[in-house]
């Protein structure tokens, strides 16, 4: 069953339910109205044959028919003079004679009856409920047809409203089709004018749709990147295996290795979220700039460690930070001129890796990818600074 079917029914039987209690309510209230109104008009009715309960010769109490009495009859009203003897006198279209006896005997049946002592005699007013009743019967016949007639309404109106209402979401569900045929995920959903729980949650799609987009994005960045990275590379390889020159070819295929894990790495990155930790920086950055120190000296360059006294706490991911620190510290030893100084220098919850002279060289360019893409999922940032002498690298995360 559709979404709008389902609407319209909600709505009949909301409605249905809803007429038929106040129908049964008014039913109800207006029979207690009747009654009271009828209550009134014969206590009235007493009140005038009371006044003119006169004694004939023999000193029997009856009633004295004036205009003012005469007025009070209804057709359908009686009133009945009852002493010790029985019925003395009565007034109006009389009934059988069975049924006036059960009336003086306080029998009401299908009349209603009020009642007043006075003199020693009990004087009774009574009608009869037959109109009363056609009244009652004629809105229990009448109920059904309004019940009908404004479920039907509602049905119908329903119908029209959620139709309307859900328009937009029907000419989304057919963009949405539209999108995935045509894999156009560039393309967005249409938001209706009215900003309503079916406007937000085509922003929520499409804010889906973004981060997919996005997740596409660096996919295919990162095959372009790990093509690049692993293509000169694997023509070097190549070129020593064919001369013959295993050691060489070794410690390419090694090095390629670690492109292959600096790749994977990434990937991971982009595509999770890191959890982070409270660390000490300057005691992971001493670390690794300490097992790097001997391919510093090899090289004849002099590294230098600026670390504060107290404990450098930062929020990171241990693996990740550990990652861009050893590729910082790597890049600076790449480029970093015969005989010159590399400073690695950590300041509250930055890191800075400053080398001159610089000595440009070609690489792949992985390394500092890799820093920025790792410190922007910790919620850090990455700055470069270059002023022709030296190049100086400064990372920042949030504070442990």
């Amino acid at each position: 069953m559709s979404l709008r079917a389902r609407f319209a029914l909600y709505a009949f039987g909301v409605v249905a339910l809803t007429l038929l209690v106040s129908g049964l309510a008014l039913q109800k209230a207006l029979w207690f109205f009747l009654l009271r109104q009828v209550d009134r008009e014969l206590w009235n009715l007493l009140d005038t044959s009371l006044a003119n309960l006169r004694p004939d010769e023999e000193g029997v109490l009856r009633l004295d028919l004036d205009a003012e009495l005469f007025a009070s009859l209804r057709p359908d009203t009686l009133v009945l003079v009852v002493g010790p003897q029985g019925l003395q006198d009565a007034l109006g279209i009389l009934p059988p004679l069975d049924r006036l006896e059960a009336l003086t005997r306080g029998e009401a049946g299908d009349y209603r009856v009020q009642a007043r002592t006075a003199d020693g005699v009990r004087v009774l007013a009574a009608r009869h409920l037959g109109e009363l009743r056609e009244l009652a019967s004629l809105v229990d016949r009448l109920l059904p047809v309004v019940l009908l007639l404004a479920g039907g309404t509602a049905l119908l109106s329903a119908l029209f409203l959620s139709s309307r209402a859900l328009a937009p979401l029907s000419q989304a569900t057919r963009a949405a089709l539209d999108l995935a045929r045509d894999r156009a995920w560039n393309r967005r959903l249409p938001l209706p004018l009215v900003q309503d729980e079916v406007a937000q949650m085509l922003e929520a799609f499409n804010q889906v749709l973004d981060t997919l987009e996005g997740a596409l994005d660096a996919e295919r960045r990162f095959a372009q990147e790990a093509a690049h990275a692993l293509r000169t590379p694997l023509t070097v390889l190549l070129g020593h295996l064919e001369r013959g020159r295993v050691e060489e070819a070794r410690a390419q295929a090694r090095r390629l290795g670690e492109l292959v894990e600096q790749l994977l790495f990434l990937a991971r990155s982009e595509a999770d979220a890191l959890a982070c930790a409270p660390l000490e920086l300057d005691t992971l950055v001493f670390t690794e700039a300490e097992s790097l120190r001997p391919a510093f000296q090899a090289r004849g360059l002099r590294l230098l460690l600026d670390l504060p006294e107290e404990p450098a706490r930062v929020l990171a991911n241990e693996q990740a930070l550990r990652a861009m620190v050893v590729a910082l510290l790597e890049n600076a030893l790449q480029h970093t001129a015969k005989g010159g100084t590399v400073r690695v220098e950590v300041r509250g919850s930055e890191l800075r890796v400053q080398n001159a002279p610089s000595h440009p060289q070609p690489g792949t360019g992985l390394g500092l990818r890799l820093v920025n893409t790792l410190v922007r999922a910790q919620g850090g940032s990455l700055q470069t600074t270059e002023d022709g002498q030296g190049f100086q690298v400064t990372l920042r995360l949030a504070k442990g």
